[in-house]
């Protein structure tokens, strides 16, 4: 009899350990990705700005700073990757401010963005990158005037929105998964999450290729 309770007893701490030892567990994870809000989290938010077709199975993340030199060099390339596979693929942008006007010029890309404009608005920083990117005679402010060239933008609307704080909430956000991602350095391409460790055009398209060829088995 003393034996039947006492193997009773031992089921029954075996039986609460192991309710523990899952209560532990599921509590462990949610600490550890509770900051992942967004299903796509840390790679996409709801805010980040998406170039090309938006039903695209392939998602290229782009980590960019729109005063950053070697982002404003490789645009071209990654405009020829869209315009090779249209259908296949899209460009998710995310920021992350590394040089002096690089906030200001993101709060405008933000306001552009609101009315649909921000493809063109960023390419209209890139054409203009020897006066407004840094340097000892860099003047940002002159894209106000440069600004003016977009005929379908309004400039009143814009620089009212300018002045929204969720635009550097958002940078933050991007910031902060840039961080958990451990980036560093723009610009920075995954490919559905695949981080392109080669950073070269060939490189970037045989990954896009990969997923393409995966996406369609």
């Amino acid at each position: 009899m003393k034996n039947k309770k006492v193997l009773l007893f031992t089921l029954l701490v075996l039986v609460f350990a192991s309710f523990a030892s899952i209560y532990f567990y599921k509590n462990s994870s949610n600490k550890d990705y509770s900051s992942l809000s967004s299903s796509d989290a840390p790679f996409s938010r709801e805010h980040s700005p998406v170039i090309g077709n938006i039903d695209a199975k392939i998602t290229i993340i782009e980590w960019s700073d729109p005063q950053c030199i070697a982002c404003k060099s490789f645009h071209p390339k990654v405009k020829k990757l869209l315009k090779k596979y249209p259908n296949d693929i899209k460009i998710v942008i995310r920021h992350l401010p590394n040089h002096v006007n690089s906030e200001f010029m993101i709060k405008i890309l933000s306001a552009a963005q609101e009315q649909g404009l921000y493809t063109e608005v960023l390419e209209l920083m890139y054409d203009y990158f020897n006066v407004i990117s840094p340097s000892s005679n860099a003047k940002p402010k002159f894209i106000w005037t440069y600004l003016n060239d977009i005929k379908t933008l309004d400039l009143v609307k814009l620089k009212k929105d300018f002045n929204k704080k969720e635009y550097l909430e958002n940078l933050k956000l991007d910031v902060k998964d840039s961080n958990t991602l451990g980036i560093r350095g723009t610009p920075t391409f995954y490919v559905n999450k695949i981080k392109l460790n080669k950073f070269s055009y060939s490189a970037l398209e045989k990954l896009v290729q990969l997923q393409i060829k995966k996406e369609n088995k």
